[in-house]
């Protein structure tokens, strides 16, 4: 029996791994049948509609609501007894929740006799390593010392080579002997190839605090507005800069001229890209456990600071 390869890539919040995937897309062979799970931590899937919208797309498989490291696990076992049944797929690519970890997407891979787990991928946004807060988080900890590969993204945001290099040192006194690839290799590594021979897993933890991977320590709010209300997308991200509290931010909004844009934020930047129409404005919010009034506030802030007309 021919065993489905199933490849892993995991990461932070807004670390690149869905761009990752819609590349790697591109990149296969048009014999090629892929399997695509996408894990979101809210219930409203915008990464999943990016997918879907690509034309390169295979078949999408949307789990959302939860992490499939702990409470959307029953649905995980669904979609990969679904795949398996099909006998259509050449190759299963699994992009877990940025606040997921790996090690129960990895045990139910390998415990299942039909599916062969590949090295797992790790996407690390290379300024974060600035960041000593996030590097303290135990779930951002877990995806890098549980996967094989890493593979740095945002690289073309740092000022400087010296600047880079100065972020991989930062790296490598945290996480030692861990596989660095390059981003152009990951359609390589898909299939095991690595270019380096050190793949040992030795590793300095930051702190001892515990490893809590339980979804309850984050919370998500999606915030809807009409389309008559017309967003200025530059005032949108000085707002969601302003604060700490936000890990990630995502959604689709309008704005002059009936211009449609998806918007990406992470901690490191904002990023807006057109997109097709959507039946109105929405915006995942994702923060730590903060005080109950904390969206309230920042969806009046929005209201007040980012419309720029009403049609």
């Amino acid at each position: 029996m021919n065993k489905i390869p199933v490849n892993i890539i995991t990461g932070f919040l807004g670390a690149g791994k869905t761009t990752a995937i819609v590349n790697l897309l591109r990149q296969k062979t048009t014999d090629e049948q892929w399997a695509i799970i996408i894990n979101e931590f809210g219930k409203i899937s915008i990464d999943s509609q990016t997918l879907q919208s690509s034309s390169v797309a295979g078949n999408v498989y949307d789990i959302s609501g939860g992490c499939i490291c702990c409470s959307a696990k029953g649905y995980f076992h669904e979609n990969l007894t679904e795949i398996i049944n099909t006998g259509k797929y050449s190759r299963i690519i699994i992009e877990p929740s940025g606040l997921g970890g790996v090690d129960m997407v990895s045990e139910i891979v390998e415990s299942n006799d039909h599916l062969i787990l590949m090295p797992k991928i790790c996407l690390v946004d290379i300024q974060l390593m600035k960041n000593e807060h996030i590097q303290r988080l135990p779930i951002y900890r877990n995806q890098i010392t549980k996967s094989e590969i890493i593979i740095f993204t945002k690289c073309d945001l740092v000022n400087n080579k010296l600047d880079e290099q100065d972020l991989i040192d930062k790296f490598n006194e945290f996480y030692t002997n861990k596989n660095i690839q390059e981003y152009a290799l990951i359609s390589m590594l898909l299939n095991g190839y690595i270019k380096s021979e050190t793949t040992k897993n030795n590793y300095r933890l930051l702190s001892s605090e515990k490893n809590n991977l339980e979804d309850s320590n984050y919370q998500k709010k999606m915030l809807n507005f009409e389309n008559a209300i017309v967003f200025d997308a530059e005032k949108l991200a000085i707002i969601l800069g302003k604060y700490p509290e936000i890990l990630r931010a995502k959604g689709h909004i309008i704005t002059d001229n009936n211009n449609w844009l998806l918007v990406n934020y992470t901690i490191t930047n904002c990023h807006f890209e057109q997109c097709d129409s959507k039946e109105h404005n929405e915006i995942v919010i994702i923060t730590e456990k903060t005080d109950e009034d904390f969206f309230q506030r920042l969806e009046t802030e929005i209201k007040l600071a980012t419309l720029s007309k009403i049609y």
